[in-house]
């Protein structure tokens, strides 16, 4: 399966990034992160009723604006990743396979630490104390607390290694 993030066009062109209330008068974009490409979506058969196809839409080149301003270039896309806009898992898949086995090591170390730090704060989940303590386990909710922070350190490690372009798969490399 491919790794992706969304846009949707609305009627009057403009560019969101989550669906909103009316789902069926936006039309929904991917841009596949590892070939670099936006993929329609949805059938053409059954599109909103809004929007007669016409081959080079404008929402086709509102979605392809959106893309090349967020991930036109991996400086861009850094700028992206950086307001938390993709999962971890994403952003391993952006990485040649020695450089993504390191990225989620040291994201298993900054987890744990954030694991560690809460089970050590006097306040446990638990009445019985932290369930992970002494564990090499991390705790789902010790990163749900930590208020981003963890996902934010994994952002800022990624993105340090993804200037490196010899970290990078193919299509990013340029």
């Amino acid at each position: 399966m491919a790794t992706t993030f969304s846009c949707f066009v609305a009627k009057n062109y403009q560019v969101f990034l989550e669906k909103g209330a009316e789902d069926n008068e936006r039309l929904e974009y991917q841009f596949n992160l590892e070939t670099r490409g936006r993929e329609w979506t949805a059938d053409r058969n059954s599109k909103p009723s809004m929007i007669p196809w016409i081959p080079n839409l404008w929402y086709d080149r509102e979605a392809d604006r959106f893309f090349h301003l967020v991930a036109g270039s991996p400086e861009k896309l850094m700028c992206f990743v950086r307001d938390g806009h993709l999962s971890k898992t994403s952003l391993g898949v952006l990485l040649i396979p020695e450089a993504r086995q390191r990225f989620f090591a040291l994201c298993a170390v900054i987890e744990k630490d954030v694991t560690t730090d809460c089970g050590a704060s006097g306040d446990p989940c638990l009445e019985d104390g932290c369930a992970f303590k002494e564990t090499d386990e991390v705790c789902l909710n010790a990163i749900l607390l930590s208020e981003g922070k963890c996902l934010k350190s994994c952002i800022d490690l990624w993105i340090g290694m993804f200037q490196n372009h010899e970290n990078r798969i193919e299509v990013w490399k340029k």
